[in-house]
């Protein structure tokens, strides 16, 4: 009782008064209300806290279960089993109204045993949409960029760079980025190591597509960019797990999807 009214009276409650009896004294009995509130809020707030660190814990190392089994396939599948299924992705890609629409459509170019672009990037340039491909600028970040590139001619001439992809020159003439703002970015096709069936998006684990399209998001407060999600059917599942960093993409393609 004695330390509790210690820390009432530090809480500013200098006015009152222990009333003069023999014994210990009287809390007023709105204060020890008050005291008792404080402290089961402050209860609920850490076990809130502890169970919210529970489910991302629980939601990281479902992630990583997945990554798993999803490498393990992909190791199975030969490359040219991949190119003709990305092909079969990319017809449905330039069917998509949103595609044929855009101006400037943000791509990726592919590292081993991942969804092939090569026949995607060859149609941007045919169309004459602007095209942006990634560049890493920090791997402790997981920073990246998406500047232009003017030919396929230009792309092929990239210097490999992390992970042994090829990537803009840091050197050369300055390149456009896709969220500047005199960009005419309206698209991107997004890589995944795996999708779900409600548009759900598993990456490699390192974060650069969910930082760069937060990013975007921020700065494309009053356009709507287009997500799309590409992928092979085998690296498609019933449920990707989510916490608050991913984002959904506006569609997902796969070889074998209906009525697409």
């Amino acid at each position: 009782m004695i330390s509790m009214k210690s820390s009432l009276l530090s809480s500013g409650l200098s006015s009152w008064r222990t009333p003069p009896s023999k014994g210990p004294p009287r809390v007023p009995v709105f204060l020890f209300i008050q005291f008792c509130a404080d402290r089961r809020s402050a209860q609920l707030c850490n076990s809130l806290k502890r169970f919210s660190m529970s489910i991302e814990g629980n939601v990281k190392e479902e992630k990583q279960a997945i990554r798993k089994q999803l490498r393990a396939t992909l190791s199975t599948l030969s490359d040219d089993y991949i190119l003709q299924s990305s092909q079969k992705v990319a017809s449905q890609l330039f069917e998509l109204p949103q595609y044929k629409a855009s101006k400037g459509v943000a791509c990726f170019l592919s590292m081993p045993k991942e969804f092939n672009t090569r026949s995607i990037l060859e149609k941007i340039f045919m169309d004459g949409k602007s095209c942006y491909l990634p560049r890493v600028e920090s791997v402790r970040d997981s920073a990246m960029v998406m500047l232009k590139a003017e030919s396929m001619q230009d792309v092929d001439s990239f210097p490999p760079g992390k992970w042994n992809i090829p990537e803009p020159p840091r050197s050369g003439p300055a390149r456009l980025e896709a969220l500047d703002s005199s960009s005419d970015l309206d698209l991107v096709i997004v890589p995944g190591l795996g999708f779900d069936y409600k548009n759900g998006r598993l990456g490699q684990g390192a974060g650069f597509y969910d930082r760069y399209l937060s990013r975007m998001k921020q700065t494309h407060v009053s356009k709507k960019v287009f997500l799309v999600g590409v992928t092979l059917d085998e690296l498609m599942i019933e449920s990707v797990p989510r916490d608050d960093n991913d984002m959904l993409m506006d569609v997902v393609l796969w070889p074998s999807k209906p009525n697409a």
